[in-house]
């Protein structure tokens, strides 16, 4: 991060919070529930129906046990609406295609600055980065996200077919990074083969109420999130301790 007070300073922070800001959660669980809205998207066929069907039994299994759990009851009620509440807004689609189009303006944002770092770059000059010469936090926020938005099915949508070239140049740039390959180089192997065959397991052995739907919501909605997030830090640290930025101005 440059130094606060530094011609970089606000540019890395505006992008990183802009980007941090993204509801990745609900980009997840929406094309596994939507997956129309997604092209070669890495999610297995066959989640949506069985995460459809598991959703469908989330409020009678909540009001069950407050009825059994009369001690638990305001909390198992409280939990039940909010959970309907966001189930609802990921499993709507005009909800979807909202943020979505939301999406396509933060990355119209993205798309614009990395054309002005093309344009005040010469031609024999070092290639840039999204906010200078240097890749910043920014960038490590903006890596995750697209190849998060990889893996959903998204590429093609947000900057593929040469909708946003500078996006998918950089992108490019990315993946030919040793860091970024050594830390999240297989980060989508990793969610395929562990958290969707760990959540249907969890469905499959009928594990205990209080465990099974909601956890299998949450391990889908929740862990691709968390995996998302702790890569994200994993990659901040290895950018951090490698410490091969050019220094700030």
């Amino acid at each position: 991060m440059p130094e606060e007070g530094s011609m970089y300073y606000p540019r890395v922070q505006h992008y990183r919070e802009l980007l941090d800001s993204l509801p990745m959660d609900a980009y997840t669980h929406g094309c596994i529930l939507h997956p129309e809205l997604t092209v070669d998207s890495m999610i297995p066929a066959y989640a949506t129906t069985r995460i459809r069907s598991q959703i469908g039994n989330t409020e009678s299994e909540l009001k069950k046990l407050a009825k059994e759990n009369p001690d638990l009851q305001d909390a198992y009620i409280a939990k039940q609406k909010r959970l309907k509440s966001k189930l609802l807004d990921h499993d709507n689609i005009k909800y979807l295609k909202k943020i979505l189009d939301e999406l396509e303006k933060v990355l119209d944002q993205v798309e614009t600055e990395l054309q002005r770092r093309n344009e005040e770059t010469p031609e024999d000059g070092q290639q840039p980065w999204l906010c200078g010469e240097f890749f910043s936090l920014a960038d490590v926020s903006l890596a995750v996200t697209l190849h998060r938005l990889k893996f959903l099915g998204f590429a093609r949508r947000t900057w593929g077919n040469g909708k946003r070239p500078n996006l998918e140049a950089y992108y490019e740039r990315v993946l030919k990074r040793k860091t970024f390959n050594k830390v999240l180089g297989h980060v989508n192997n990793i969610l395929i083969s562990a958290v969707l065959p760990t959540a249907f397991r969890v469905a499959k052995k009928r594990a205990p109420r209080v465990l099974g739907t909601t956890m299998l919501v949450g391990l889908l909605a929740g862990m691709g999130y968390f995996a998302f997030t702790c890569l994200r830090k994993r990659f901040v640290n290895m950018m951090l301790s490698i410490r091969t930025r050019q220094p700030y101005f």
